[in-house]
């Protein structure tokens, strides 16, 4: 065998590999893409039911896959997206994993785990630490969430959350009611919602938006209605006493929305990296 058919079958067999190779890749990326992927959560949001030290399993046929229309747009608040038809919708106390809300501006690099109580179209509120839904019942409400610390505390005025206004006086103990925006839905902007609803309006309109008191003006033109173009969902951790979740940020847009975590890939021990083989695959 001479150098010149040695080198030709070497040529061939690295243009194989790396067709081999490139193939591999493409299925990765498509299953990333379109059918799954993983991330690791490490905060104590979702304790008891997510660890820190877990890694967890994101469904994306569930939901349907979330595709971005210009990847440039990326860096901006409000980004354009396209969601391919899911097997299902999202449902009452589904894990869910998205990105970054607070206030809403999308950011690709900042990834939240927290579980789903409130569906476009319902109205939640909180009453002395407890979740209440006007459509799910409060057995479906109270199904995972943590006891909760000691309700008398010295000064409620440290558990201020959205929409941070303080004649509304909002709390993580005592909380709404605060109607979740459903798509093409239309509200009276009153006093008190404007400020409810400001950063969905903003977050939908970009920079056509402008408050002047307790007024709205889109493109200029004072506004009395507001309709919305999004489904939105309020998001909360198990851990009632420490998590950052739509208690803080508010509902969270559908566009926001990587998928539906079923369940835990594996969790790994923080302090001996071992991994607990009782965590594998389990459901959440």
């Amino acid at each position: 065998m001479n150098t010149k058919s040695v080198l030709s079958q070497i040529f061939y067999i690295l243009c194989f590999a790396t067709t081999v190779a490139g193939c591999l890749l493409l299925i990765y990326i498509g299953l990333k893409v379109f059918v799954y992927d993983t991330f690791p959560v490490n905060t104590y949001s979702m304790m008891p039911t997510i660890q820190p030290g877990d890694r967890i399993m994101v469904n994306k046929l569930s939901f349907g896959a979330r595709l971005y229309k210009n990847l440039r747009e990326l860096e901006r608040p409000k980004v354009e997206t396209y969601r391919i038809k899911g097997l299902r919708g999202i449902c009452y106390n589904d894990v869910v994993v998205f990105n970054f809300a607070n206030p809403l501006a999308f950011d690709i690099g900042k990834v939240y785990v927290k579980r789903c109580i409130g569906l476009p179209g319902d109205t939640i509120w909180i009453r002395n630490g407890q979740y209440y839904n006007s459509t799910a019942s409060d057995k479906v409400m109270l199904k995972h969430f943590a006891p909760y610390c000691p309700i008398s505390v010295p000064d409620s005025s440290l558990f201020r959350c959205f929409p941070y206004k303080k004649k509304l006086g909002w709390t993580i103990l005592d909380f709404g009611p605060l109607y979740i925006p459903r798509k093409d839905a239309r509200i009276e902007l009153t006093q008190t919602n404007i400020w409810l609803y400001r950063n969905i309006i903003t977050y939908e309109n970009s920079t056509d938006v402008r408050f002047v008191q307790d007024s709205v003006f889109l493109r200029n033109q004072h506004i009395q209605t507001y309709t919305f173009k999004e489904d939105y969902y309020f998001m909360a951790g198990d851990n009632f006493a420490n998590s950052g979740d739509s208690r803080y940020f508010g509902p969270i847009p559908e566009a926001f929305i990587i998928g539906i975590a079923p369940y835990t890939l594996y969790a790994k021990n923080r302090q001996t990296g071992k991994i607990n083989k009782n965590r594998i695959l389990k459901r959440l």
